[in-house]
């Protein structure tokens, strides 16, 4: 009898190893909704912290203020304004964000909310990812918008961007496809 439970759990474990894969692996490229999907919630959340850490204060809405800021595993970002009232640029310089490493450079507007929260909105750039996806998108629109501290349940994105092939693609944090309009 021993040897048939230990036969079986051996037959279970490949089972699962066989059916379930390796999450770490690669998700491959990102050249369908789907993918696009799978690739910002991946990265949604250490992409929110790292907003949060280089966001202009609501303090220094009234004048300009650069941040900067370590990726979670590695690499950097940093914002600088280019204007009053939150708008600029956030650079991405091999920012390792779970197995991934983004770099790029989106403009938009990023700022801290009283909440405490973080938004940025009407992002757009050309970025590049590297890793568990491999992707190469001009960023056509990106919102996203965290509560802090920042969790799964109280964060928000949508994306729409554009591969090199021309192909256009659209993902939400509520499934892939474009987000449904709030009008």
């Amino acid at each position: 009898m021993r040897r048939f439970n230990v036969l079986l759990s051996v037959a279970l474990l490949s089972l699962a190893l066989t059916f379930c894969g390796d999450s770490s692996g690669s998700g491959g490229a990102v050249d369908s909704d789907a993918a696009l999907q799978a690739f910002m919630q991946t990265i949604a959340l250490d992409f929110a912290q790292v907003l949060a850490d280089v966001a202009p204060s609501v303090e220094a809405m009234t004048v300009k203020e650069n941040g900067a800021a370590d990726c979670p595993e590695g690499g950097a970002a940093s914002w600088t304004e280019s204007g009053l009232g939150g708008s600029g640029t956030l650079t991405l310089d091999a920012c390792q964000m779970r197995g991934i490493a983004v770099s790029g450079t989106l403009a938009g507007y990023l700022e801290l909310g009283f909440e405490p929260s973080v938004n940025g909105t009407m992002m757009t750039g050309q970025i590049t990812g590297s890793g568990r996806f491999d992707a190469e998108l001009f960023v056509n629109s990106l919102n996203i918008s965290a509560q802090i501290p920042i969790t799964d349940f109280f964060t928000y994105w949508d994306i729409t961007a554009t591969t090199t092939g021309g192909r256009s693609l659209c993902a939400w944090s509520g499934g892939s496809g474009c987000a449904p309009s709030p009008f």
